[in-house]
């Protein structure tokens, strides 16, 4: 198709989506040849070069009785992993490959969860993407380091500049989208096809259950030439694309099954089993990217906090700061308590009191793991406050709690921590994360339940550097953050760890 035809076919496209028009046509044959061929096990290189991340030995516990084995990843981010379709697709059959086939248990069913975001990244993918990626390696991936978002604002510009055509269109269609989410919006093709696909087969084609994250609009598929044309990569076409149903971008839990259910949902959807919107949001996901909130209160809000079961266990999803938000301090429930009346204030009672047994807590810490968090000094201490509390807190009954944590540096924002499996009742040898032997100084006395070691730790990685002072921590993550410029700048670890979950008599 000649370069005039297609601006001649995309403007008329723009007109008729512009006047609501229903154009039902499609095209016959193959459907997307050049997007399907990634669909299948393709190694262009060995995993060993393809994760180059500094890696540590996953960290497990058996349990002959367990009936349902779980496989927290802990991904380091890395912007060669989005170069194309191929290079994500790889990257993440690579993390499957390392850290899930060998550590399955014969028999028994497999839980593989990814940490929060797993998917943003992949709106750099691409020739969209191409000048993002390159900022990355150069000073302006983080001008002022880690303490501003400076560079994640120069990269939203440049995206925003390559999706204009859809952004336009999604303006039109929608109205009034906000101006900081709508290049989310606009990628929902790249992210159904990056993300949404590459989960899906993983689920299939390994024959496990999969939970992944991203913040992305609800899509259908469509193969009308004009939606095509408009809102399909330009790589990536054939006769096929994926159009956003709502300019709802919410922060999204996806569970899928080994299995397809679902044969007349779109690619990426057919094996899906639940999807969770996190509730509440923190503050960047809602001043910088300006993300939707899922359901606060009513029947919605209570299904979306019941999560999904899976071998018999209920699962919980709670991304990052729901499983902090229990509306009370450590075992003090007020008399009188309501847990579902507005989830953002109390979602962790709210799962507690749908009969959740399994809290997923996929992590994406955005700070050094080695410093302040939002309500301590400390924020491996503050972290205890959600993924220890979820099986020592008395007064719910959770018995698990899986976080595995993001890792590596995006432009200017950091994400870093220690990834852990916990278990209410747990007999292991104490353990905790690092700085958190004892309290100090400057910690909230509402802290010091949180802090030494802890025979609930099932499963914990460790951090780049054995447990030290907390002002020796703070220097080498000082080292570690955006824009140090030191030799370790973002050498942050890739793990994993594992459990068998056991049934309650």
């Amino acid at each position: 198709m000649t370069r005039r035809r297609k601006i001649i076919l995309g403007v008329l496209a723009a007109i008729l989506l512009l006047c609501g028009v229903n154009m039902p046509w499609t095209i016959s044959g193959a459907v997307n040849a050049q997007f399907h061929k990634i669909s299948g096990d393709s190694r262009p290189q060995p995993c060993d070069q393809v994760l180059t991340a500094k890696s540590t030995p996953p960290v497990g516990h058996a349990d002959p009785n367990g009936t349902l084995r779980v496989i927290g990843i802990q991904y380091k981010m890395d912007i060669a992993h989005v170069v194309d379709y191929t290079t994500y697709r790889t990257a993440m059959r690579c993390l499957m490959d390392r850290y899930v086939v060998p550590f399955e248990k014969p028999g028994v069913p497999t839980l593989v969860v990814f940490p929060e975001d797993v998917g943003l990244e992949t709106v750099a993918l691409g020739v969209r993407g191409e000048a993002a990626r390159a900022q990355s390696r150069t000073a302006l991936r983080a001008p002022a380091g880690d303490s501003g978002t400076a560079g994640i604002g120069t990269a939203l510009l440049s995206l925003n500049a390559a999706y204009a055509p859809q952004i336009a269109a999604y303006q039109v269609r929608f109205g009034g989208v906000d101006p900081r989410k709508e290049v989310l919006l606009a990628a929902t093709d790249t992210f159904a096809r990056a993300f949404s696909q590459t989960f899906s087969d993983i689920s299939r084609d390994y024959g496990v259950y999969v939970v992944a994250a991203n913040n992305q609009a609800p899509y259908r598929e469509t193969h009308n030439p004009l939606e095509v044309e408009l809102f399909g990569d330009p790589t990536q076409r054939g006769n096929v694309a994926y159009v956003a149903t709502a300019d709802h971008v919410a922060n999204t839990t996806f569970l899928w099954g080994p299995r397809d259910i679902h044969p007349k949902n779109p690619d990426g959807e057919r094996n899906l089993l639940f999807t969770n919107e996190k509730v509440p949001l923190t503050d960047l996901e809602k001043t910088i990217l300006g993300l939707d909130d899922g359901p606060a209160t009513g029947p919605a809000a209570i299904a979306n906090a019941a999560g999904y079961v899976v071998a018999g266990f209920r699962l919980g999803f709670a991304t990052s700061l729901p499983a902090f938000t229990y509306g009370y301090a450590f075992g003090q429930r007020p008399p009188g308590f309501q847990p579902c009346a507005d989830l953002r204030k109390t979602y962790a009672a709210c799962m507690d009191a749908q009969g959740v047994q399994v809290v997923i807590q996929a992590e994406a810490n955005p700070g050094r793991w080695a410093g302040a968090g939002g309500d301590s000094d400390w924020q491996p201490l503050e972290w205890m406050g959600s993924t220890w509390r979820a099986v020592a807190d008395p007064t719910v009954g959770f018995r698990y709690n899986v976080t595995p944590m993001m890792t590596g540096s995006l432009l200017d924002m950091t994400f870093d921590g220690q990834s852990a499996i916990t278990m209410r009742g747990g007999t292991e040898p104490p353990q905790h994360y690092v700085g958190t032997a004892t309290t100090e100084s400057g910690d909230p006395a509402a802290m010091a339940v949180y802090a030494g070691g802890k025979p609930e730790f099932l499963a914990l990685t460790p951090w780049v550097t054995p447990d030290t002072s907390r002002d020796e921590l703070t220097k080498i993550g000082t080292d570690l953050a955006a824009g140090s410029g030191s030799p370790t700048e973002n050498g942050y670890l890739e793990s994993a760890v594992w459990a068998d979950l056991v049934s309650t008599p």
